[in-house]
C-alpha cells in the first residue's frame, strides 16, 4: 500500500469557510500521496450539508473535490463494513481511557474514531489532518489531557495507562500546519510575506483550529 493523508471534517470545513480548499489540489500535486476521507466523515462534510441551505454551498465544494479525484473514498482501500467494525473498537478503547467517579468520559465522536480506525487498518505510512484538540492530546499527551478535562470538569480525573498506550502510534498535524507546508511551498499565491502567514494561520484558529497565539508565533518563527 502507498502513502496517506486522511482527512477528518474540521480541517476541511475550516479551509472550506476561509476559501483555501484549492491548496489541496496544489498540495496533491507535490505528495506522492491519496487524500482519503471516511464515510463518517463525508456525512458529516457532504451528504447532512447538502439537505441544509446554511451549509449546502460548502459541502458542494468539497463535494467537488470528491469529482476532482483530489479526496478519494477510504472504500479505496478497505470495505466499509471493515472500516465500521474497526471504528466500534476505537470508540469503546479511546472512551474508557480517562474515568472521573468510576464513569467513562467521551473524549471522541465517530468521525474521529473513522480516521484512528483507517489510519490503523492501513499499516503502512499515513498521516491524519484533524483539528479537534481532545484526540490530538489523546494520541500525543493523555498527561495534558487528563490535566484539560480536570480543568473543564472541576474533578479528578483517572488516565488508563494501558489504554492510551495504544493511541500514541498515530501521527497527527492541524489544518495550521497544512497551511504551514502551503505556505512553504508557496502554493498559496498570496506571495511569501510573512503577513500572509500570520492571516492564514490566524484565520484557521478563527474557524475551529484548536491553536493557540502562542502556538502561532512559534510556527511563523520557523519561516
Amino acid at each position: 500500500m502507498g502513502k496517506y493523508i486522511i482527512f477528518d471534517a474540521g480541517p476541511l470545513i475550516s479551509l472550506s469557510m476561509n476559501g483555501l480548499l484549492y491548496i489541496l489540489e496544489e498540495l496533491k500535486k507535490e505528495c506522492d500521496c491519496e487524500f482519503l476521507i471516511t464515510p463518517q466523515v463525508k456525512k458529516e462534510l457532504i451528504d447532512k450539508p447538502l439537505k441544509i441551505k446554511k451549509f449546502e454551498l460548502e459541502a458542494i465544494k468539497i463535494k467537488s473535490l470528491m469529482e476532482k479525484n483530489v479526496l478519494h473514498p477510504s472504500s479505496r482501500i478497505f470495505s466499509d463494513s471493515k472500516l465500521a467494525s474497526e471504528t466500534r473498537k476505537i470508540l469503546e478503547s479511546a472512551n474508557s481511557c480517562l474515568t472521573a467517579d468510576s464513569k467513562n468520559i467521551t473524549l471522541i465522536q465517530e468521525g474521529e474514531a473513522s480516521c484512528l480506525a483507517l489510519a490503523k487498518l492501513c499499516n503502512c505510512e499515513n498521516l491524519l489532518v484533524i483539528d479537534e484538540r481532545t484526540t490530538r492530546l489523546l494520541a500525543e499527551s493523555p498527561e495534558a489531557l487528563q490535566k484539560m478535562m480536570e480543568r473543564k470538569l472541576y474533578t479528578k480525573i483517572n488516565v488508563k495507562s494501558s489504554c492510551t498506550s495504544a493511541f500514541k502510534k498515530f501521527k497527527i498535524i492541524r489544518s495550521s500546519e497544512l497551511l504551514y507546508i502551503a505556505y512553504k511551498k508557496n502554493l498559496l499565491g498570496l506571495g511569501k510575506e510573512k503577513a500572509v502567514l500570520d492571516a492564514i494561520l490566524y484565520a484557521s484558529k478563527f474557524h475551529g483550529t484548536a491553536i493557540s497565539s502562542e502556538e502561532i508565533e512559534d510556527i511563523k518563527k520557523l519561516a
